[in-house]
Order: C-alpha cells, then sequence, then structure tokens
C-alpha cells in the first residue's frame, strides 16, 4: 500500500538547505545525485514507513529513517506519511526537533 506523503514546512525547507550546502560544497552535480536520492528514500516511506526505528521518548509515534548523512524524521499511519524534519546526523536532534509546534497541528 502506498501511503500519502505529506511535507511539514520545515521538512521542505531542509530539503532546501541541504540541497544548496551540497551544492556550495560540492558542486551541481554531486547536489543533485544527493537530493535525487534523499527524495528516493523519502518517497520509499510511503511503502515501508513502519519499518524504521521509533522514537516515543520524543514524540509519540515518531521514526526515523537514514538517508545518506542525514537522518528523516517522520510520523506514519496506515495512510500517510508525514515528513516533519531532516536533520543531518551529527547534529543534535534535540536542538532541532519542534516537538511543540506539532502538538499544536493536526
Amino acid at each position: 500500500m502506498k501511503r500519502e506523503l505529506i511535507y511539514r514546512p520545515d521538512a521542505l525547507a531542509d530539503l532546501n538547505e541541504v540541497e544548496s550546502y551540497t551544492k556550495q560544497a560540492w558542486g551541481r552535480t554531486q547536489a543533485k545525485r544527493y537530493a535525487t536520492a534523499l527524495v528516493a528514500d523519502i518517497k520509499a516511506l510511503r511503502v515501508s514507513a513502519f519499518r524504521h526505528s521509533m522514537f516515543n521518548d520524543v514524540f509519540p509515534g515518531l521514526r526515523r529513517k537514514r538517508s545518506g548523512m542525514h537522518h528523516i524524521y517522520y510520523l506514519a499511519t496506515d495512510d500517510c506519511v508525514e515528513i516533519l524534519k531532516i536533520i543531518h546526523v551529527q547534529r543534535d536532534p534535540g536542538q532541532h526537533l519542534k516537538v511543540e509546534t506539532w502538538q499544536n497541528e493536526p
């Protein structure tokens, strides 16, 4: 079953930031390659969302999948996958996950 894919504004901003940084650091070709792989991993969550680690201690239902040097944080139901944040593996997720905003949104 393919679930609907929803991107939160923070996740879209993260994707743009990743591509921009990679382009500046490694060039246009590598940025395109990395962004394409990241988006492919996100799209794969439509069928494999429940396969990845849960972080209920941070937020109920929160899951994480690694893609290259980034972690994709998301929520999943039988109907949809909601991409919340994309954070570099060396960053502290506690500093970048805005849990309080998820509690106030539908």
